[in-house]
């Protein structure tokens, strides 16, 4: 659906058509921000945030001596990050606990990055993998970037910013709860894609999921 789309959506399944586009806009614009906000209530660690589509990397190049490396005006979520000809990525720890590492590691303060183990040499390759956040609506013809499955999630919250302007506290909760299955429905998706993969581990049936 695009943003478009999703309006018209709206519109009808709250049988109201002089709801303002700009207004719309605005709701549908919240509506992307949570969605990739979203985390389910029993598995704080899982987010739309660490999805493939929000993934990217941006490549940095090493000053002999320099702390520390910008992250990108994009940048939401860490990663990891290599440095060099180095297999082994860093690992992301709490500024707080820097003194207690020595190498292969990396802290994140006030928008910058700083490995552990400085670099002591020019030009290295340093590679830095992060979650971005999506960029904002700018037409009536953009899609979200989750994929089509999921973008009633859309509908349902612009359908509980309505209905909370209308004082409809029932109606409300009803397209948040819409809202919270979507979401879920996407988060146990990625829990079967992560099972999936992972080789070393047994098989889980869907069943034990919903």
């Amino acid at each position: 659906m695009t943003r478009g789309e999703i309006k018209t959506a709206i519109k009808n399944e709250v049988d109201d058509q002089t709801i303002d586009s700009s207004l719309l806009n605005t709701w549908i614009q919240r509506a992307d921000e949570k969605v990739q906000s979203w985390r389910p209530i029993n598995d704080r660690n899982q987010s739309f945030d660490y999805w493939d589509y929000l993934k990217t990397e941006q490549p940095y190049t090493t000053v002999a001596n320099q702390e520390k490396y910008p992250t990108p005006e994009n940048y939401r979520a860490f990663v990891e990050l290599k440095i060099g000809s180095d297999k082994e990525p860093y690992k992301l720890v709490d500024f707080r606990d820097r003194d207690k590492w020595d190498g292969h590691a990396v802290y994140l303060l006030g928008g910058y990055f700083y490995p552990i183990a400085t670099p002591t040499a020019d030009g290295l390759s340093m590679k830095l993998v992060f979650v971005r956040i999506c960029d904002d609506f700018a037409s009536d013809n953009d899609e979200p970037e989750v994929e089509k499955l999921y973008h009633q999630a859309y509908v349902e919250w612009g359908k509980k910013m309505y209905y909370n302007q209308q004082g409809d506290t029932e109606l409300e909760q009803q397209a948040e709860n819409n809202f919270e299955k979507i979401m879920l429905g996407k988060w146990r998706d990625q829990e079967l894609a992560r099972m999936a993969s992972a080789s070393d581990q047994a098989e889980i049936p869907r069943s034990s999921l919903v």
